[in-house]
């Protein structure tokens, strides 16, 4: 990719951020609303940084602007519940140093070689990944003003119905596009038996005959469901939850409703890595998180963006988790 491609690229994902926030009073970005999520100004400086560190110091081979925010904002040294105890920029602040590091990323960017043999610079790839960090927490964000009341937007209205008769076979699980995540590769084939799967996600309506409790909108995906309920649900209805291969070969082929865009759909799969997994371009983004305390959820939410929902992108999470934009599609045996 050239240089202006993927500054237009960083240039999207900072439309996103700053149309999310933009509305919001000083006073609304420094609340913590749960300690589930990080206050928003928190996130906001967290992508400067993320950006800086990745652009600035590990490419362009810069000083630190601030030798403080790689504590501050590091999502491993702090977790969510305390950040808002932490000497943390304020909102003009967080402001100006993403002004600060953008400026300094686009002059950088014409003087970089995007096909020079470094797998960090090859087709953009760290690019990628900055801009993809920044959408994720535009994501993140939207989450953190849902528990506050205050998100706009939501799924759209579920109208497929019936089943997806996916038949036995071998297909490629994983990516071979070149801002895929390490978790997404390598692409590898892996051979399912024949299996069903419903075309939509389940909706309010359906989710309101399981537990017994009216919802609105009874057409619109039901979402903020944890797991442990999702699971629950699929047993009540006869079925089950789709492994990630599954669902990931049902997606690829076509025929699911809201596979992207609607809300994150839970498997039955533990968050691992694939054959032949290779942590890059460092292991806290993928590899600390594999185990049994995660599941994996596939698809997209209505608050990602369509650069980061492609069919082999993995998003994981403990089991109880609610705060997510998480629903249900069931499976079943053929």
């Amino acid at each position: 990719m050239s240089a202006s491609e993927l500054a237009a690229a960083l240039t999207h994902a900072r439309r996103r951020t700053e149309a999310l926030l933009e509305p919001l009073s000083d006073e609304q970005l420094v609340r913590h609303v749960s300690p589930l999520q990080s206050p928003l100004v928190w996130d906001l400086a967290h992508i400067g940084h993320f950006e800086e560190l990745w652009l600035l110091r590990r490419v362009g081979g810069l000083p630190p602007l601030s030798a403080q925010f790689d504590d501050v904002y590091d999502s491993f040294a702090h977790a969510r519940s305390e950040r808002a105890g932490l000497p943390i920029l304020s909102p003009e602040a967080a402001r100006a140093y993403l002004t600060e590091v953008r400026e300094a990323v686009l002059d950088l960017l014409p003087e970089l070689s995007f096909d020079g043999g470094d797998p960090l610079l090859e087709e953009g790839f760290v690019v990628g990944m900055v801009v993809q960090h920044e959408l994720q927490h535009v994501e993140t964000m939207t989450q953190t003003l849902s528990l506050a009341g205050m998100a706009l937007g939501g799924p759209p209205a579920v109208t497929a119905t019936g089943e997806v008769l996916v038949p036995g076979g071998p297909f490629t699980l994983g990516s071979t596009d070149p801002w895929s995540y390490d978790n997404e590769r390598p692409p590898h084939e892996v051979d399912l038996p024949s299996f069903r799967i419903d075309r939509a996600v389940v909706t309010n309506a359906q989710y309101a005959k399981f537990t017994d409790h009216e919802f609105t909108d009874p057409e619109a995906p039901v979402q903020h469901v944890s797991f442990d309920d999702a699971e629950a649900y699929a047993r009540w209805a006869g079925k089950r939850l789709p492994t990630e291969a599954e669902w990931e070969k049902a997606a690829k082929s076509g025929e699911l409703e809201h596979a992207q865009g609607a809300v994150w759909q839970w498997t039955s799969s533990f968050f691992d890595g694939y054959p032949g997994f290779r942590a890059f371009p460092y292991p806290e983004y993928s590899e600390v998180f594999f185990g049994e305390e995660y599941r994996v959820l596939r698809g997209a939410s209505w608050a990602t963006d369509p650069l980061v929902a492609r069919p082999t992108f993995r998003n994981w999470d403990r089991p109880e988790r609610r705060q997510i934009f998480s629903g249900i599609r069931c499976a079943r045996d053929a």
